[in-house]
Protein backbone atom coordinates (compact mmCIF):
# COMPACT_ATOMS: atom_id res chain seq x y z
CA UNK A 1 0.00 0.00 0.00
CA UNK A 2 2.83 2.58 1.08
CA UNK A 3 4.06 1.81 -2.65
CA UNK A 4 1.43 3.46 -3.84
CA UNK A 5 0.83 6.60 -1.74
CA UNK A 6 3.03 9.77 -2.76
CA UNK A 7 4.49 10.01 1.23
CA UNK A 8 6.15 13.15 0.04
CA UNK A 9 2.60 15.14 -0.25
CA UNK A 10 1.30 13.77 3.39
CA UNK A 11 2.95 17.53 4.85
CA UNK A 12 0.74 19.07 2.43
CA UNK A 13 -2.33 17.10 3.13
CA UNK A 14 -1.47 18.17 7.21
CA UNK A 15 -1.58 22.02 6.83
CA UNK A 16 -3.97 21.76 4.13
CA UNK A 17 -6.42 19.64 6.45
CA UNK A 18 -5.64 21.99 9.21
CA UNK A 19 -6.21 25.05 7.59
CA UNK A 20 -8.94 23.53 5.23
CA UNK A 21 -7.88 26.26 2.78
CA UNK A 22 -5.58 25.62 0.11
CA UNK A 23 -4.73 28.92 -1.27
CA UNK A 24 -3.60 29.34 2.78
CA UNK A 25 -1.40 26.33 2.54
CA UNK A 26 0.13 27.18 -0.80
CA UNK A 27 1.09 30.84 0.89
CA UNK A 28 2.50 28.66 3.91
CA UNK A 29 4.49 26.29 1.90
CA UNK A 30 5.84 28.51 -0.55
CA UNK A 31 3.58 27.13 -3.52
CA UNK A 32 1.03 27.88 -6.00
CA UNK A 33 -2.46 27.28 -5.77
CA UNK A 34 -2.21 24.69 -8.62
CA UNK A 35 0.32 22.91 -7.29
CA UNK A 36 -1.07 22.31 -3.84
CA UNK A 37 -4.55 21.28 -5.59
CA UNK A 38 -2.65 19.05 -8.10
CA UNK A 39 -0.61 17.13 -4.59
CA UNK A 40 -4.36 17.14 -2.54
CA UNK A 41 -5.59 15.01 -6.03
CA UNK A 42 -2.77 12.51 -6.31
CA UNK A 43 -3.06 11.65 -3.16
CA UNK A 44 -6.99 11.29 -3.08
CA UNK A 45 -6.39 9.14 -6.48
CA UNK A 46 -3.80 6.95 -5.13
CA UNK A 47 -6.00 6.22 -1.91
CA UNK A 48 -8.80 5.70 -3.95
CA UNK A 49 -11.69 8.07 -2.25
CA UNK A 50 -11.66 11.95 -1.60
CA UNK A 51 -10.45 13.45 1.59
CA UNK A 52 -12.21 16.97 1.40
CA UNK A 53 -15.77 18.18 0.30
CA UNK A 54 -15.72 20.76 -2.07
CA UNK A 55 -18.35 23.79 -2.41
CA UNK A 56 -17.32 26.24 -4.96
CA UNK A 57 -13.76 27.49 -4.18
CA UNK A 58 -14.08 26.25 -0.76
CA UNK A 59 -12.35 22.49 0.91
CA UNK A 60 -13.95 20.84 3.63
CA UNK A 61 -12.69 17.82 5.33
CA UNK A 62 -14.69 15.23 5.12
CA UNK A 63 -15.00 12.24 7.61
CA UNK A 64 -12.51 9.93 5.30
CA UNK A 65 -9.92 12.94 5.74
CA UNK A 66 -10.48 13.00 9.62
CA UNK A 67 -9.29 9.45 9.90
CA UNK A 68 -6.32 9.97 7.74
CA UNK A 69 -5.66 13.48 9.45
CA UNK A 70 -5.50 11.21 12.96
CA UNK A 71 -3.10 8.52 12.00
CA UNK A 72 -1.10 11.17 9.89
CA UNK A 73 -0.16 13.77 12.07
CA UNK A 74 1.50 12.11 15.05
CA UNK A 75 3.32 9.50 12.49
CA UNK A 76 4.85 12.83 10.66
CA UNK A 77 5.47 14.33 14.27
CA UNK A 78 7.19 10.83 15.42
CA UNK A 79 9.32 11.14 12.56
CA UNK A 80 10.45 14.17 12.69
CA UNK A 81 11.79 13.48 16.36
CA UNK A 82 13.78 10.80 15.48
CA UNK A 83 15.44 12.34 12.37
CA UNK A 84 16.45 15.37 14.70
CA UNK A 85 17.54 12.29 17.29
CA UNK A 86 19.65 10.83 14.72
CA UNK A 87 20.87 14.28 13.26
CA UNK A 88 22.14 15.30 16.88
CA UNK A 89 23.96 11.71 17.44
CA UNK A 90 25.47 12.09 13.91
CA UNK A 91 26.78 15.39 14.70
CA UNK A 92 28.38 14.80 17.94
CA UNK A 93 27.57 13.26 21.03
CA UNK A 94 25.46 16.45 22.41
CA UNK A 95 22.94 16.61 25.24
CA UNK A 96 20.26 19.40 25.14
CA UNK A 97 19.30 20.53 28.00
CA UNK A 98 16.16 22.80 29.36
CA UNK A 99 17.40 24.29 32.57
CA UNK A 100 16.01 27.37 34.70
CA UNK A 101 18.26 30.24 34.41
CA UNK A 102 18.54 30.36 38.75
CA UNK A 103 20.09 25.97 38.22
CA UNK A 104 22.14 27.10 35.31
CA UNK A 105 23.97 29.93 36.87
CA UNK A 106 23.94 28.91 40.61
CA UNK A 107 24.55 25.64 40.27
CA UNK A 108 25.37 24.04 36.64
CA UNK A 109 27.78 26.28 35.43
CA UNK A 110 30.11 26.64 38.22
CA UNK A 111 30.53 22.22 37.66
CA UNK A 112 30.88 22.62 33.73
CA UNK A 113 34.41 21.64 33.67
CA UNK A 114 33.79 18.55 35.88
CA UNK A 115 31.15 17.38 34.20
CA UNK A 116 33.29 17.42 31.21
CA UNK A 117 36.30 15.92 33.19
CA UNK A 118 33.61 12.94 34.43
CA UNK A 119 31.59 12.52 30.36
CA UNK A 120 34.33 13.31 28.05
CA UNK A 121 32.22 12.03 25.37
CA UNK A 122 29.12 14.57 25.77
CA UNK A 123 28.67 18.16 24.92
CA UNK A 124 25.85 19.92 27.19
CA UNK A 125 23.93 22.33 24.71
CA UNK A 126 22.18 24.28 27.46
CA UNK A 127 18.65 26.55 26.99
CA UNK A 128 18.28 28.54 30.03
CA UNK A 129 14.17 29.09 30.09
CA UNK A 130 11.70 29.48 33.01
CA UNK A 131 9.24 28.03 30.74
CA UNK A 132 8.28 24.61 30.87
CA UNK A 133 9.53 23.10 27.64
CA UNK A 134 8.12 20.75 25.45
CA UNK A 135 10.48 18.12 25.25
CA UNK A 136 9.41 15.87 21.95
CA UNK A 137 8.85 19.02 19.85
CA UNK A 138 11.23 21.21 20.45
CA UNK A 139 13.93 18.74 20.55
CA UNK A 140 15.10 18.52 23.71
CA UNK A 141 16.99 15.79 25.28
CA UNK A 142 16.21 16.13 28.70
CA UNK A 143 15.47 18.65 31.38
CA UNK A 144 16.08 19.88 35.07
CA UNK A 145 12.69 21.28 36.60
CA UNK A 146 11.33 22.20 40.04
CA UNK A 147 7.78 20.85 40.76
CA UNK A 148 6.36 17.20 42.39
CA UNK A 149 8.04 15.02 39.54
CA UNK A 150 4.92 14.71 37.77
CA UNK A 151 4.64 16.38 34.11
CA UNK A 152 2.70 14.82 30.95
CA UNK A 153 4.70 13.30 27.86
CA UNK A 154 8.21 12.71 30.37
CA UNK A 155 9.81 10.27 32.83
CA UNK A 156 11.47 12.03 36.06
CA UNK A 157 13.99 11.71 38.17
CA UNK A 158 14.19 13.19 41.44
CA UNK A 159 17.85 14.70 42.10
CA UNK A 160 17.67 17.11 45.17
CA UNK A 161 15.71 18.33 47.72
CA UNK A 162 13.84 21.50 47.09
CA UNK A 163 14.39 22.62 50.91
CA UNK A 164 14.71 25.88 51.40
CA UNK A 165 16.32 28.60 54.07
CA UNK A 166 16.81 31.96 55.14
CA UNK A 167 19.99 33.44 53.99
CA UNK A 168 22.15 36.62 54.08
CA UNK A 169 25.85 38.28 53.99
CA UNK A 170 27.52 37.30 57.38
CA UNK A 171 27.19 41.26 57.88
CA UNK A 172 23.41 41.04 57.66
CA UNK A 173 22.99 37.95 59.75
CA UNK A 174 24.86 39.46 62.79
CA UNK A 175 22.86 42.73 62.44
CA UNK A 176 19.81 41.25 61.93
CA UNK A 177 19.56 37.58 63.54
CA UNK A 178 17.62 38.42 66.78
CA UNK A 179 15.15 40.92 65.25
CA UNK A 180 14.65 38.02 62.57
CA UNK A 181 13.94 35.08 65.06
CA UNK A 182 11.47 37.55 66.90
CA UNK A 183 9.91 38.30 63.90
CA UNK A 184 10.27 42.11 64.01
CA UNK A 185 8.49 43.79 61.32
CA UNK A 186 11.46 45.66 60.15
CA UNK A 187 13.86 42.77 59.05
CA UNK A 188 14.35 43.53 55.45
CA UNK A 189 13.19 40.36 53.49
CA UNK A 190 13.81 39.62 49.62
CA UNK A 191 10.77 37.37 47.94
CA UNK A 192 11.02 35.05 45.25
CA UNK A 193 7.44 35.14 43.61
CA UNK A 194 7.34 30.85 43.95
CA UNK A 195 8.65 30.91 47.73
CA UNK A 196 6.53 33.28 49.64
CA UNK A 197 7.74 33.88 52.97
CA UNK A 198 4.64 33.63 54.35
CA UNK A 199 5.17 29.87 54.09
CA UNK A 200 8.11 29.95 55.96
CA UNK A 201 6.98 31.39 58.65
CA UNK A 202 3.86 29.12 59.42
CA UNK A 203 5.81 26.40 58.74
CA UNK A 204 8.33 27.56 61.51
CA UNK A 205 5.01 28.57 63.89
CA UNK A 206 6.24 32.37 63.92
CA UNK A 207 4.26 34.86 63.52
CA UNK A 208 4.80 36.54 59.56
CA UNK A 209 7.32 39.69 60.46
CA UNK A 210 9.78 41.82 58.24
CA UNK A 211 9.07 44.21 55.01
CA UNK A 212 9.69 42.98 51.63
CA UNK A 213 11.88 45.04 49.90
CA UNK A 214 12.17 43.44 46.47
CA UNK A 215 10.10 40.73 44.98
CA UNK A 216 11.87 38.32 42.05
CA UNK A 217 10.99 35.40 39.23
CA UNK A 218 14.40 34.20 38.98
CA UNK A 219 15.90 32.51 42.21
CA UNK A 220 19.65 33.75 40.64
CA UNK A 221 18.96 37.26 40.73
CA UNK A 222 16.88 36.87 44.08
CA UNK A 223 20.72 35.19 45.40
CA UNK A 224 22.62 38.00 43.52
CA UNK A 225 20.62 40.52 45.77
CA UNK A 226 21.18 38.77 49.09
CA UNK A 227 25.08 38.38 48.24
CA UNK A 228 24.78 42.38 47.31
CA UNK A 229 23.59 42.39 51.07
CA UNK A 230 20.40 44.03 50.42
CA UNK A 231 18.11 42.34 52.83
CA UNK A 232 17.56 38.41 53.72
CA UNK A 233 16.62 35.96 50.94
CA UNK A 234 14.38 32.49 51.24
CA UNK A 235 15.93 30.34 48.85
CA UNK A 236 16.63 27.00 47.97
CA UNK A 237 19.43 25.20 49.83
CA UNK A 238 21.37 23.57 46.93
CA UNK A 239 21.27 27.18 45.17
CA UNK A 240 22.52 29.02 47.80
CA UNK A 241 25.20 25.81 48.79
CA UNK A 242 28.08 27.68 46.88
CA UNK A 243 27.65 30.98 48.36
CA UNK A 244 27.32 29.65 51.80
CA UNK A 245 30.20 27.25 51.39
CA UNK A 246 32.24 30.20 50.10
CA UNK A 247 31.36 32.23 53.04
CA UNK A 248 29.51 35.07 50.90
CA UNK A 249 26.40 34.17 52.51
CA UNK A 250 25.24 32.83 55.94
CA UNK A 251 21.70 31.06 56.57
CA UNK A 252 19.38 32.06 59.49
CA UNK A 253 17.82 29.09 60.03
CA UNK A 254 17.73 25.67 58.99
CA UNK A 255 16.71 24.79 56.08
CA UNK A 256 12.65 23.47 55.36
CA UNK A 257 10.75 21.57 52.63
CA UNK A 258 7.62 23.91 52.06
CA UNK A 259 5.90 22.16 49.22
CA UNK A 260 5.76 19.97 46.03
CA UNK A 261 8.97 21.73 44.76
CA UNK A 262 11.82 19.39 44.64
CA UNK A 263 14.84 19.11 41.45
CA UNK A 264 14.00 16.78 39.13
CA UNK A 265 15.84 15.61 35.77
CA UNK A 266 13.40 14.35 33.07
CA UNK A 267 13.45 12.91 29.44
CA UNK A 268 10.95 12.41 26.76
CA UNK A 269 8.80 9.59 27.52
CA UNK A 270 8.79 8.32 24.14
CA UNK A 271 12.37 7.94 23.71
CA UNK A 272 13.04 6.51 27.10
CA UNK A 273 16.59 6.70 29.16
CA UNK A 274 19.37 7.20 26.74
CA UNK A 275 22.72 6.40 27.39
CA UNK A 276 23.65 10.09 27.04
CA UNK A 277 20.63 11.35 29.77
CA UNK A 278 22.09 8.21 32.02
CA UNK A 279 24.97 9.51 31.72
CA UNK A 280 23.87 13.03 32.95
CA UNK A 281 21.90 11.02 35.67
CA UNK A 282 24.42 9.43 37.05
CA UNK A 283 26.62 12.59 37.23
CA UNK A 284 24.01 14.80 38.71
CA UNK A 285 23.07 12.27 41.38
CA UNK A 286 26.89 12.34 42.45
CA UNK A 287 27.22 15.64 42.49
CA UNK A 288 24.27 16.37 44.18
CA UNK A 289 24.38 13.18 46.51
Amino acid sequence: MTERIPLQILPTFVIAARLENLRATAQRLSLTHGAVSQQIQQLEQAIGYPLFDRSGRGVRLNAAGRELLAATEPALLALQQGVDRARRVAVSQRLRISVLPSFAHCWLLPRLAEFHRACPGLRLDIDASLAIQDLGRKGFDAAIRIGDGQWSGVQAQRIATGEVQPVATPALVRQWQKAFDAGDPQVPLLEHDVTPWRSWFAAAGQNSGGQQLALFNDAGLLLRAAEQGFGIALVKTVLAQDAITAGRLEPLAAAQHLGDSDVYLVWPQAGGLTPEVNALLNWLQQQLS
